[in-house]
């Protein structure tokens, strides 16, 4: 056995898929894979928690939670050294904290900054709406005041993080010392991609089936969330196809990876613009499915010329690991997006994007009849992608965590949540449910 490969053996591990993977997955259920995957690679006895049995081989084993409750996180916990999990409901928590393991929260997903967006224009009443969100804070709140550790995906996450938990009390010096400070780690564990090549399609799935052969392709990769602005995308797309015809744009996720989800109102109202603009009617946008199965991606990818994604100057955005854009490096595609965010930069001073101002129509419709116009640009952007993505390969983001699990053992104990908090979710759980029957009747 490697060296690396004993690094973790026979810690008996958990890793937490609160969305359910499988065929459709998007970015959190896949995060989970790679992450047991990588830990299981490092010599952990690893299982994978899963809300119902997947519907195709993970590569790692699994074992399904079923329900969300107390009782069913005990018995995960229960005879487990580590539990790898996002923020969780706080009884769910409590059940978790209870058992003895160590709990490790992956804090990737600025929850608390989407939450608000994701119900946004919801049929909800101001005060069931902040009630909703005050049960989301929380639950982040809890995990950072009873975590034994932490991950999240960049150093401009992780300040953000260090000071939440200076602010939960858990940041403290144990003498006068420079950098005595201690409290709980936290681990920059960025969001990864497949160490294996992208792999194209026996035939095509989009030149000549989608859109024309002569096209240029532009690909939203993923779905179209509430804090996204495909708007001012399909503004410039306008200007863009009246100027040259042969930019077309593919939606690959007009919905979610679960038909749990609802839709968010940012997808709706992108395709009533795009009616308006007459996007659809002549072809310039198409969206090919509600959301293309994780396998298949690759061949979307593969066919197309220009990755694209707006969003808003927001502090969703600050704080936000584009996630999708590691499937760009991947497959060497050249981005535009607006600017914003430590992942688009880090490709911007790669050579491997390229950035809007938010919310300018105009400037995205110059950009994108630039690129389509330049092909020599566009295959530096997708050599400089490809580079890109050696540094961001599963094997090497997941190295720190697997260094994290190993030093656990010198930090000290979380806290399971308290009775009292437990119970003030309770409280706003039920309020929750109560302005949800209100809304219905």
């Amino acid at each position: 056995m490697s060296t690396a490969a004993a690094t973790l053996a026979g810690v008996r591990t958990v890793v937490v898929s609160t969305e359910q993977p499988g065929t459709r997955m998007a970015g959190p259920a896949i995060r989970a894979v790679h992450l047991a995957g990588a830990l299981q690679a490092a010599g952990a006895d690893v299982r994978l928690a899963v809300p119902a049995p997947p519907d195709t081989d993970l590569g790692v084993p699994t074992t399904a939670f079923g329900p969300f409750s107390p009782e069913s996180f005990r018995r995960l916990s229960r005879g487990t050294d580590v539990v790898v999990t996002q923020p969780l409901r706080v009884d769910v928590a409590r059940g978790l904290h209870g058992a003895g393991a160590r709990i490790v929260y992956d804090l990737y997903v600025p929850s608390f900054v989407e939450y608000p967006a994701a119900h946004g224009g919801e049929q909800r009443s101001p005060a069931a709406r902040d009630a909703l969100i005050a049960r989301n804070q929380l639950e982040y709140a809890t995990a950072l005041s009873c975590g034994d550790a932490f991950i999240c995906a960049s150093d401009r996450q992780r300040d953000h993080w260090l000071g939440a938990l200076g602010e939960a009390g858990r940041i403290y010096p144990l003498d006068d010392r420079p950098g005595a400070g201690v409290g709980p780690p936290v681990s920059v564990v960025p969001f990864g991609l497949s160490d294996e090549p992208p792999s194209p399609a026996a035939v095509p799935v989009l030149r000549g089936v989608l859109v024309p052969a002569d096209s240029v392709i532009l690909l939203w990769t993923g779905g179209l969330w509430n804090w996204f602005d495909p708007a001012t995308l399909l503004r410039g797309l306008r200007l863009a196809a009246d100027a040259d015809p042969r930019i077309r744009l593919v939606v690959m996720g007009a919905g979610h990876a679960s038909d749990d989800w609802s839709e968010h109102r940012a997808a709706a109202d992108a395709m009533r613009l795009a009616d308006e603009l007459g996007l659809l009617a002549d072809g310039h946008l198409v969206v090919a499915a509600r959301w293309v199965p994780f396998e298949q991606r690759s061949a979307f990818l593969l066919e197309s010329d220009i990755g694209v994604c707006a969003y808003y100057d927001s502090d969703e955005t600050r704080l936000s690991f584009r996630t999708r854009y590691l499937d760009h490096l991947w497959a060497g595609l050249p981005t535009l997006s607006t600017d914003g965010g430590s992942l688009t930069e880090q490709m911007v001073t790669a050579g491997a994007a390229a950035t809007l101002p938010a919310g300018d129509g105009q400037a995205w419709a110059d950009a994108l009849v630039a690129l389509a116009a330049d092909a020599a640009r566009r295959q530096e952007m997708a050599d400089a992608a490809r580079r890109l993505a050696q540094d961001f390969r599963w094997s090497v983001a997941t190295a720190p965590l697997v260094e994290l699990l190993a030093g656990l053992d010198a930090v000290p104990h979380g806290r399971a949540p308290g009775a009292i908090t437990t119970a003030r979710y309770y409280a706003l759980a039920a309020r929750n449910r109560l302005d949800a029957m209100r809304s219905r009747a």
